[in-house]
């Protein structure tokens, strides 16, 4: 019973070590937010690190509102697997993950005969990426045989991907915002160029105004002259 309390004891502080490893380098991804693409490279591979995982992927749904999934970071996976891989809501594993909405330990001894025949992996861990009750995609993790993940690995991932999502989320609205700032920036160089070249026209019809003044006064004052008695 004492083990049994010092290795629930054990887990949960490699827990809490791990959870803070992740947490430290999201922050760091976020603070060097370049784009989306690496955002999620660096997530994959923070995750195989900290899940001491070998291959995985990360798959979005595409476009946002669909029920497609498509995998958007991929690492010890086949080029032409990733380039390829378009799963629906309800099919596969990682669609069936994304369905129920909850994260599967696929143990090859215990895996369903009929999603065992399509895997070439021994063990892997599927969890669904949700933000705020919407699901976003489904994080997958695999590793060889003799490196067996369980159900503290199942329940340490699912702590793990709730801040993997608000690094997601964060990272889309990070993109979001910098095209739009892109946009506005260049919309703002337009206008300060056509102020600029306004104001070049203004000062154009401000000398030419001038000229026509300086010829009005002068053609008056040739007019007046010659309205004037005759000598």
């Amino acid at each position: 019973m004492e083990r049994g309390g010092a290795e629930g004891g054990e887990e949960r502080y490699v827990r809490k070590i791990k959870e803070l490893d992740m947490v430290w380098r999201l922050n760091e991804q976020i603070m060097s937010f370049r784009d989306m693409h690496s955002l999620l490279q660096s997530i994959l591979k923070g995750a195989l690190e900290v899940m001491e995982a070998t291959s995985g992927s990360i798959m979005l749904i595409d476009p946002p509102g669909s029920d497609t999934l498509v995998i958007k970071a991929a690492h010890g996976l086949r080029r032409e697997v990733v380039e390829k891989a378009r799963t629906r809501v309800g099919e596969g594993i990682a669609g069936l993950v994304a369905e129920r909405r909850e994260g599967m330990l696929l143990l090859d001894d215990l895996m369903d005969p009929r999603l065992r025949t399509r895997r070439k992996v021994s063990d892997a861990l599927s969890v669904p990426i949700i933000a705020e009750g919407e699901l976003l995609g489904v994080l997958n993790l695999n590793t060889k045989r003799g490196q067996a993940f369980g159900e503290f690995d199942l329940f340490l991932l699912n702590t793990l991907i709730k801040q993997i999502a608000s690094a997601i989320v964060r990272g889309e609205r990070l993109e979001d915002l910098r095209s739009k700032l892109s946009e506005v920036e260049k919309r703002e160089s337009e206008i300060v160029e056509e102020i600029r070249r306004l104001d070049r026209l203004l000062d154009e019809r401000r000398r030419e105004y001038q000229r026509l003044r300086q010829e009005h006064d002068r053609l008056l004052r040739e007019m007046q002259g010659l309205l004037g008695p005759v000598a």
